[in-house]
């Protein structure tokens, strides 16, 4: 910016190729001298303006980017694999009524969440439990804390508490299960069944009940399966209150 040892008495006209002629301004400062402002206004308010909005676009780019790096983030730490990241109810594709209650169970679950009813999915492989409950996790994770996780690697995190130099205990990992909004336990069935195993499992089902808490399980076993690897009252825990049982009696999916 240009300075003068004083204020003129008319002020100097330029010339704007795209704006015409105008008038140079001036500001008095100490001294009787001034700044000159000789650029063209209404190219200055351009400019100006397009700045703004080059900011609000980039600003808006980048709240995009937050939202969808966050949106990930929540879906892969509550376990959500990438084979069923952002995985929804409309990618379960129905082919029989018993498929389509199914859903209609799972979205039920979802639109009544929170309440006291968990629910149990038995089937065999490939008939889309985990699809469902990913889709379930979905449209919840993201105002909700929740988590799918297979049973063994539930075991598997809980044993290794009893390490020395572990960070956690037991008890805080316990709770840890207990205190998540959702629980969904994947694979149920494929731990041991151990004694250690079942009481584990109870501890962190018989916490959720007490704190009405919703759990769901996921096995490829029946019920009566499902009651020798992690006990009866387990069982009698996720079925009070109204808890559904979903039979996936029907083929696998997979080619």
């Amino acid at each position: 910016m240009k300075t003068l040892k004083s204020m003129p008495d008319d002020p100097e006209v330029k010339h704007c190729e795209k704006h015409g002629d105008y008038k140079v301004k001036y500001a008095q400062i100490g001294g009787g001298k001034c700044w000159v402002f000789d650029n063209c206004c209404a190219c200055v308010d351009e400019a100006d303006a397009a700045a703004k909005l080059q900011k609000e676009k980039d600003d808006a780019a980048r709240d995009i980017e937050y939202k969808n790096k966050l949106r990930e983030s929540n879906r892969v730490n509550a376990g959500i694999s990438k084979r069923n990241l952002y995985k929804t109810f409309d990618d379960y594709i129905c082919t029989s009524d018993g498929q389509a209650k199914a859903k209609s169970d799972c979205e039920r679950f979802v639109k009544e969440f929170p309440s006291q009813k968990s629910m149990i999915m038995v089937g065999g492989v490939g008939t889309g439990k985990t699809l469902l409950a990913s889709a379930m996790l979905d449209s919840l994770v993201d105002n909700n804390r929740c988590e799918i996780i297979k049973v063994i690697d539930l075991i598997r995190h809980l044993k290794s508490t009893w390490a020395r130099d572990s960070e956690n205990t037991e008890e805080d990992l316990i709770k840890y299960f207990v205190d998540l909004d959702l629980l969904v336990l994947d694979e149920v069935g494929s731990q041991f069944g151990s004694d250690t195993e079942k009481l584990f499992i109870f501890d962190i089902i018989d916490g959720r009940y007490q704190d009405m808490k919703q759990t769901v399980l996921i096995s490829n076993l029946d019920i009566n399966g499902i009651k020798d690897v992690i006990g009866e009252r387990c069982v009698d825990r996720l079925r009070e209150g109204g808890g559904s049982m979903i039979a996936f009696n029907w083929e696998s999916n997979r080619a």
